[in-house]
């Protein structure tokens, strides 16, 4: 049987909005596709055939109009309804959207019910091409407009206008009506969503993965990365019930969120005992290197304390930790389990400092130790092959160094120590 659904194409820049106008359109039992501005949408357009599309106006690359206008000049797609989105209530705003082959405008705030209204009128009329209308000269406030346009089009937009110019008045009055209350639901409804967010990926990564599917992949060029591994956890594993396992992991992984969380440090995943964490992402900053060795001396620290200071029911396990800094390309795989992952020849470096790693210290690559060398104890450790990478220069990271130190045994950064950091931030940025 062939799919009857009517498939829609919504088109804007802001991801919160079309979310919700999507959620809308699925419930009334449309198909719909989504893009970000006018130029991927007119791909989808040449790829997937909407039925209708609805476009904001105002968005990067090409607008509104330039997005219709492409539409209505493309013989195979002509007849497919544009409907525009706008919050310029004025006439040059509405001649212009006409004079490109608009089908029908809708100006915010909107209610959905006229856009369903909308929706349904365009996709039951029999609309001429754009291409076959009468060109007409209309003066609007002195000014004069050359447009395409046929007798029933412009009625239908004229009496549809008039339609959603009555419904905002309601609409308006409604939401005057209910302010507060929804406020209030508002306030607890975003704090739920920004928990989620936070807890699933980056709020940016996030918010895109929800309006369009997916998320532009990134080259960064300069991130630091730490990957840690239990040592002996294999030959504990067999002896613990699937409930101690997990409480095991997530006692130690919980406070590694922690850390990571306090020093800028995005957590990427965990996989069986490993945690691996990154620096320098998805916000770009200066400060990555030093950010990362931070949150290892913590992690350090915590495992160190934790061998007389954890429950009964926890076993101990000695940690390694390694630390490498390098260009990667991060981005989000999968259509129905996402995973945001990063990739390239930094992580395979990362993941062998690791394996090249003592309980008893931080390993970490020569690019790393040339830019936290001034901040932190380091010891060289010569050149040592590593399987299919060669001979590699590798450094033992002690603790902070004296001067910076607030402690005696060189885990937490002093104010001067913080003075120099800033430095280091403030001479990037300018």
């Amino acid at each position: 049987m062939l799919e009857n659904k009517s498939r829609i194409l919504i088109v804007d820049d802001h991801p919160a909005l079309i979310t919700l106008m999507r959620h809308k359109l699925v419930q009334r039992g449309f198909e719909v596709i989504t893009a970000q501005n006018g130029e991927d949408a007119f791909e989808l357009v040449k790829t997937e055939y909407p039925d209708l599309v609805i476009s904001d106006i105002d968005m990067p690359i090409m607008d509104g109009y330039g997005l219709c206008q492409a539409i209505k000049s493309h013989d195979l797609h002509s007849k497919i309804p544009v409907i525009l989105i706008t919050s310029l209530v004025t006439s040059e705003s509405l001649m212009e959207g006409i004079a490109v082959g608009a089908d029908n405008y809708l100006t915010k705030p909107f209610d959905y019910y006229t856009l369903f209204l909308k929706i349904d009128e365009l996709l039951t009329l029999n609309a001429i091409p754009f291409n076959e209308r009468k060109e007409a000269e209309v003066f609007i406030e002195g000014k004069k407009y050359e447009i395409k346009a046929d007798y029933n089009h412009l009625i239908n937009l004229l009496v549809s206008t008039y339609k959603n110019t009555l419904a905002q008045n309601i609409e308006l009055e409604t939401i005057k009506q209910k302010l507060n209350a929804t406020n209030n639901s508002l306030k607890y409804s975003k704090k739920e969503y920004e928990d989620l967010l936070h807890n699933t990926f980056p709020a940016n990564v996030a918010e895109s993965l929800l309006a369009y599917g997916n998320v532009t992949p990134e080259r960064y060029d300069d991130v630091t990365i730490m990957f840690t591994d239990f040592d002996g956890f294999t030959k504990v594993v067999p002896n613990l019930s699937p409930e101690e396992l997990i409480s095991s992991l997530s006692f130690y992984f919980d406070k590694f969120d922690e850390i990571a969380s306090e020093h800028k440090l995005i957590k990427i995943k965990t996989i069986g005992d490993s945690y691996m964490a990154v620096g320098g992402l998805p916000e770009r900053n200066a400060t990555h290197h030093i950010d990362v060795i931070l949150a290892a001396l913590k992690i350090k620290k915590f495992i160190n304390a934790s061998k007389d200071e954890r429950p009964e029911n926890i076993p101990f396990f000695p940690i390694r930790i390694g630390v490498h800094s390098g260009n990667a390309v991060v981005g989000v795989i999968g259509k129905k389990r996402f995973a945001y992952d990063i990739w390239g020849n930094a992580v395979n470096m990362a993941s062998r400092m690791e394996q090249y790693a003592s309980d008893d210290y931080i390993n970490i690559s020569e690019t790393t130790f040339e830019s936290v060398k001034d901040f932190f104890e380091c010891e060289s450790r010569g050149q040592i092959e590593i399987k299919n990478m060669g001979d590699t220069s590798m450094y033992k990271v002690k603790r902070i160094v004296p001067k910076f130190s607030e402690d005696d045994e060189g885990f937490l950064p002093n104010r001067l120590f913080i003075q120099e950091y800033n430095q280091v931030m403030r001479r990037v940025e300018n």
